[in-house]
């Protein structure tokens, strides 16, 4: 299965001509075909705009040029990404009457600039506004280890569709964990940058404070690569910082002291961990000599998490607004009540979360004085199945949509970025550990994955597998 070599690999066979670009992507369509109707992670296969792109990368090498470092990589967007031509329904039929989108969003821009070639769009929680992959208009993701399962959300697609082997890169979306929650239960690598680092332009918006884009990988330098290449300046998308871009993997300078100086949250963030979890993160912190505890108290967090809460709600209202107005019928009852929590909540809350939100950084902030990165548990347990209506979280019953994005909605508030490793052994069900760093130090995050990765604790699928049983390469 063609898919299933890394990115980078991809890209240098299709340079050197030992495969075309077309070949690649007539490989990829046939195994979307043939497998994802168990998975459900495509939401629209554009097979023929794909072929055309993959002739042109061809017709581009024949011709002497370099398409560029991602030449005939295939790679899929999650649906709240705009793909020029094509509406953006972000996993919401009460989008499907807005006119097609002018023109890509920067992010799937950057990647067809870079050569790679988009082969569709990607399941997702309705809006973003979910946790677990479950869409009530468009089916639910499945895990593609164990069929039964979830996936998590809500870039639940994109990170399924890594673990099935289908493409070797997704794009996905992150505001209080919808990139490291999937990528964690599907066993894949993800990165979550800092609030700011890459545009959001042409990207559905869900909390405009919070909102990051990111993505998926099944290798460590290869979702460097696909970081590396989403950076750029848009002038177009306001929140998008002026900072210097910073290449992971050229820039010397940048790279963190040795021994990496890492700490490992506990306190809630082991309270509200099973042992599999807990035991995931400890395998992580055995890669590096200098490790210490890092006690933060549940109380603390809980105050994190409510003023999140207050953020998201408000924010998703405003964004959605009208769609609530003229489209309420069309959105499923859970959306229509979180939109309306927000549009109800009183101005105070939002002014005092936000408030909440710098004293948060400050404290978080300052242990970076004394770390170059933090652990934590991506989520609190591995994929539940579905139809579990409540999973035992730190001695209280809760629902997994509740529970899936507790360890990763208080890195989010604080606007931190984060590489999420698939830490778990071989026949157990995936699970994830979050590489934390400050601001802007996504070269600690993937400084410590590649130390991981190169230390064989990371673990991910040969190919895609159902119920634990690995599918044959197409």
């Amino acid at each position: 299965m063609t898919s299933m070599r890394g990115a980078l690999t991809l890209a240098r066979e299709v340079k050197t001509r030992r495969l075309s670009a077309e070949t690649v992507v007539r490989a990829v369509l046939a195994d979307i075909a043939a497998r994802d109707k168990a998975f459900n992670a495509c939401a629209a296969v554009m097979a023929d705009d794909a072929l055309a792109e993959a002739l042109r990368v061809d017709a581009a090498l024949a011709a002497g040029r370099d398409p560029g470092p991602l030449a005939g990589v295939p790679f899929l967007a999650k649906a709240n990404f705009d793909v020029a031509g094509y509406v953006t329904l972000a996993g919401s039929p009460a989008r499907a009457s807005l006119p097609p989108a002018a023109a890509d969003a920067f992010a799937v821009a950057q990647l067809r600039r870079a050569g790679a070639v988009l082969i569709g769009t990607t399941h997702m929680d309705e809006l973003a506004c979910g946790a677990t992959g479950e869409n009530p208009h468009f089916g639910a993701v499945h895990l593609p280890h164990d069929t039964t399962r979830m996936t998590g959300g809500s870039s639940s697609g994109s990170a399924a569709a890594v673990a099935a082997g289908f493409v070797p890169l997704a794009l996905g979306s992150d505001t209080n964990g919808s990139i490291r929650a999937p990528a964690a239960l599907c066993g894949v690598w993800g990165v979550k940058p800092t609030n700011g680092r890459l545009s959001r332009g042409g990207c559905v918006p869900y909390a405009n404070t919070l909102d990051v884009v990111g993505g998926f990988a099944n290798h460590v330098d290869d979702l460097a690569m696909l970081y590396n290449v989403m950076q750029g300046y848009d002038a177009t998308d306001r929140s998008h910082a002026r900072e210097p871009v910073t290449r992971i993997g050229e820039d010397a300078a940048s790279r963190p002291r040795h021994p990496m100086r890492v700490g490992v949250l506990t306190g809630y963030f082991e309270t509200f961990a099973d042992a599999n979890a807990r035991r995931a993160v400890r395998r992580a912190a055995a890669c590096f000599d200098a490790v210490t505890d890092v006690a933060i108290d549940a109380e603390t967090i809980e105050r994190v998490r409510d003023a999140a809460m207050i953020v998201s709600n408000v924010e998703v209202a405003a964004a959605h607004e009208a769609l609530l107005a003229g489209h309420a019928a069309q959105c499923s009852p859970r959306l229509r009540t979180r939109l309306l929590a927000g549009s109800l909540s009183p101005a105070i809350w939002y002014g005092r979360a936000l408030a909440w939100r710098e004293q948060w950084q400050a404290l978080i902030g300052a242990l970076f004085d004394w770390f170059d990165v933090l652990l934590a548990p991506a989520t609190p347990y591995a994929a539940p199945r579905f139809g579990t209506a409540h999973v035992d979280v730190g001695g209280v019953a809760m629902a997994p949509a509740k529970t899936l994005g507790m360890l990763t909605q208080p890195i989010s508030f604080a606007g931190l970025p984060v590489v999420t490793a698939p830490v778990f052994d071989a026949g157990e069900l995936p699970l994830g550990v979050q590489l934390i760093a400050a601001p802007w130090r996504e070269d600690h995050c993937f400084a410590a994955a590649r130390r991981i990765e190169g230390q064989r604790q990371a673990h991910f699928p040969a190919y895609g597998c159902v119920n634990g049983t690995p599918s044959a390469p197409a």
